[in-house]
């Protein structure tokens, strides 16, 4: 199998946070990393070229040391092609006092794709974590929606060293239906968000009008070592772009307590 390592660093300098490290193989690549009116580092991943094919596997690292503040964005959706299986791996962490957000672009997977996505989540008791899934179920516009062969979305999330999720999720169209009310339900896109930390979209309160936008219908509830997971779905992928765009503007002005 062919693929691809990327890692980004951002450190709190004492005069704010700065990029320690940021290293990537083709196709993947870091771009525009700035520091923000707010004091949050932005930075954009990138996978350059045509999306994930298949025996491709690419694994990014991304870390936020004690006392940065980092957002961690991609400039389009991903798209998953071909019959043999593909895999996207990625690692956040956050360390004390840090606040990491993470956004990736969607999965859009393609005709016969059969694609693996594994999301490490590892933050301090004290660090702030967002980290945010969007997936489509094919593209509508080719008349591919549901025609991918196989999905498998993995995702751990550990808080203060403790197992917070665990879960993994397969998801076979060829197998089950997956447009019923265990599925899409006919919506254009799955949104999964995890928070972590010491403010307040870690607590299920926060997500309350989230879930009747419109557009959107969802709902949050307590990780068992703290935070919170969100799960919904949007009608299309325009309104996803606009909540997870709404959503990053408000977590950024959210009060911090170390």
């Amino acid at each position: 199998m062919t693929g691809s390592r990327a890692l980004f660093v951002a450190t709190n300098a004492g005069d704010g946070t700065r990029v320690a490290r940021a290293a990537a193989t083709a196709p993947q690549r870091w771009a525009i990393a700035r520091r923000a009116a707010d004091g949050w580092l932005e930075a954009t991943h990138q996978l350059l070229g045509d999306g994930v094919f298949g025996g491709e596997t690419h694994r990014a690292r991304i870390e936020a040391r004690a006392g940065s503040r980092v957002a961690i964005r991609a400039v389009a959706a991903t798209s998953l092609r071909g019959a043999n299986p593909s895999a996207t791996v990625t690692h956040l962490r956050a360390e004390s006092g840090a606040r990491l957000l993470h956004l990736p672009g969607a999965l859009i997977p393609h005709r016969g794709a059969d694609h693996r996505n594994v999301l490490r989540n590892d933050a301090a008791a004290d660090a702030c974590l967002l980290a945010v899934s969007l997936v489509v179920p094919g593209r509508v516009g080719m008349a591919e929606r549901n025609a991918f062969c196989r999905l498998q979305l993995r995702t751990v999330v550990r808080v203060g060293g403790v197992l917070a999720l665990a879960e993994d999720v397969v998801v076979e169209p060829w197998r089950f239906a997956i447009d019923g009310p265990a599925g899409f339900a006919g919506d254009g896109v799955s949104i999964s968000v995890v928070a972590l930390g010491p403010w307040a979209v870690a607590k299920p309160a926060w997500w309350d009008e989230w879930r009747d936008m419109p557009g959107v219908a969802g709902g949050a509830g307590r990780l068992r070592a703290g935070g919170v997971g969100f799960r919904g779905l949007c009608s299309n992928l325009g309104v996803a772009t606009a909540l997870v765009g709404e959503m990053e503007q408000r977590v950024r002005a959210l009060s911090f307590k170390p």
